[in-house]
């Protein structure tokens, strides 16, 4: 079976601090969800943790195995949102994973915040960039809270049935509809879906 590429972009930004211990819980649950999957040793993982302090990429197309929970030091919320160069510098990075070939990649982006400090790129660049991997068979997914998602989903070319709004008193189990929806990606194969949040496992 082909690799398939899981990406998660997380929001770090100082409106996170209030729901920090539910996301860090949410997260590891997340984690631990795709490392009992049937077909885990498949599956190449990336994350990038996000603020206008920083944009890290922490994982770069590793095994599952590798990934270690979040905790109060590795996860710390503070400063604003470059929503726009997370996304797209995660994409140069899986871009690099995947080498021109057609590949399965999902792109999870959760965010409590609206783009406010970007210096990359914009929306026009990204709402380019994600249409150009959609048609190379990439998936992308929208978790917005506390703010109207399907309208920024939109902006960047995020279908509605990809996108999640919760509220932030919902976190973790956000994470955990979002642990669902992956698991179903990964037993269709990683086949691409505009409706990654009510698809149904094979």
């Amino acid at each position: 079976m082909k690799k398939m590429l899981v990406s998660f972009v997380l929001d770090e930004t100082g409106s996170m601090e209030i729901v920090k211990s539910q996301t860090i819980s949410g997260f590891n649950e997340y984690i631990d969800t795709l490392k009992k999957e049937k077909n885990s040793e498949n599956i190449l993982f990336t994350l990038t943790q996000f603020n206008s302090d920083k944009v890290s990429v922490v994982y770069d197309g590793v095994s599952l195995e590798k990934v270690v929970h979040l905790n109060n030091n590795t996860y710390s919320p503070k400063a604003t949102t470059p929503l726009y160069d997370a996304i797209g510098r995660t994409i140069h990075s899986l871009e690099s994973n995947v080498n021109g070939k057609k590949q399965s990649v999902l792109v999870v982006i959760q965010t409590d915040g609206e783009e406010n400090a970007s210096k990359e790129f914009n929306r026009e660049k990204i709402f380019a960039l994600i249409d150009e991997k959609k048609k190379l068979g990439w998936t992308f997914a929208y978790l917005g809270a506390d703010q109207d998602a399907w309208a920024a989903a939109q902006l960047m070319g995020v279908s509605a049935g990809n996108t999640l709004s919760y509220t932030g008193a919902q976190t973790k189990g956000a994470f955990r509809t979002v642990a669902t929806a992956t698991s179903n990606y990964v037993a269709n194969s990683g086949t691409q879906t505009d409706s990654y949040f009510n698809q149904n496992k094979q």
